[in-house]
């Protein structure tokens, strides 16, 4: 805004009607208000807190319990794991001695006998 256009919009405003009195008293009552201190906002209580709050304790115990249900859930995977691989082994180790009770026919290979022990 230049400054032809700011002079004329100052001029052009209205001061409001008041009373000498007002005018008068006008500078003391800015410079009291200016030297008071701020007043503290008064706050409402909020939920929001300790909601909060509470959904941090929930979630640190459901990874607790998810930490200490993950640290069992290996040792009983590597127990059927284990005992799948002993049958393996076994199966095996069988294997070897009774490869020779195969036939093959026009249908393809089939066993003779089954598993001996």
């Amino acid at each position: 805004m230049k400054d032809f256009n700011l002079e004329s919009e100052i001029k052009a405003l209205h001061v409001p009607k008041h009373r000498d009195e007002y005018w008068e008293a006008f500078p003391d009552r800015v410079l009291a208000e200016l030297r008071a201190e701020p007043v503290a906002p008064v706050r409402t209580h909020s939920i929001m807190p300790e909601l909060m709050w509470v959904a941090r304790v929930a979630f640190a115990c459901l990874m607790l319990g998810f930490c200490l249900w993950q640290s069992r859930a290996p040792r009983a995977l590597s127990h059927v794991l284990l005992k799948d691989e002993r049958a393996f082994r076994q199966s095996v180790a069988r294997f070897d001695h009774n490869l020779s009770r195969f036939m093959q026919d026009e249908h393809g290979l089939h066993r003779l006998i089954e598993d001996q022990p």
